[in-house]
């Protein structure tokens, strides 16, 4: 019988256990049995350039820069990322007035407005779903012993790269093989400048603390 090395059997259990990831976002509960999200895996050459792209906003967005910094690392040990997103309309019908309009069509019929994070206004029923997906991938990345967590930051880089083309909203499903869980500490990826004289700034009621960021007493 041939030896498998550790390295190879953790790189094809993690392929494998993406593809159960995406069918649990596939048959996941949908409003209205609308399931009209696309879904994609990346991984290390299109997440570096998801990471470069969230580093260069620098000042506008310092969470996503701090994000930028720990996807460059992540990346340095057997990881991926499923990307999933949606259009912007509604197809539901509803009339909830949750959008801001009161009804679909009025919703439907509005002008697009690109934003960093997507593209609005946008029906709150095709964003629970994408997020439910991303809840049910996240789920099973769990019962699968693997690292994860679900990222706006990384989303929003995808979007603008069109990791996905043609979508207006979009969610990031992170999962990683690493020995020690990746997520636990992404507070080292702000530098002490950055800390100084940006977080403080942009969220004066948090110090640095144990994972991160903590309130004072």
């Amino acid at each position: 019988m041939a030896i498998r090395e550790m390295n190879d059997m953790l790189q094809a259990g993690l392929d494998r256990a993406v593809e159960m990831m995406a069918l649990a976002a596939q048959t996941c509960f949908k409003f209205g049995n609308r399931n009209t999200m696309k879904v994609v895996c990346i991984t290390k050459d299109e997440i570096e350039q998801l990471a470069e792209y969230c580093f260069s906003l620098g000042d506008m967005a310092p969470l996503a820069a701090r994000d930028g910094r720990f996807a460059a690392d992540f990346i340095k040990e057997p990881s991926a990322l499923l990307v999933i997103g949606d259009k912007r309309q509604s197809l539901f019908n509803y009339n909830c007035g949750a959008c801001g309009y009161r009804t679909c069509a009025e919703l439907n019929k509005a002008e697009m407005v690109e934003s960093l994070t997507s593209n609005g206004p946008s029906c709150i029923f095709r964003n629970i779903n994408i997020h439910m997906a991303a809840d049910a991938a996240a789920a099973m990345a769990w019962r699968l012993g693997l690292h994860c967590r679900v990222f706006s930051t990384l989303a929003f880089a995808a979007k603008a790269l069109e990791t996905i083309p043609d979508i207006d909203i979009a969610v990031t499903v992170a999962v990683s093989a690493a020995k020690i869980d990746p997520f636990f500490d992404r507070h080292k990826f702000w530098t002490q400048e950055v800390w100084d004289q940006i977080f403080k700034k942009e969220f004066p009621t948090y110090t640095r603390g144990f994972i991160g960021a903590v309130e004072d007493d």
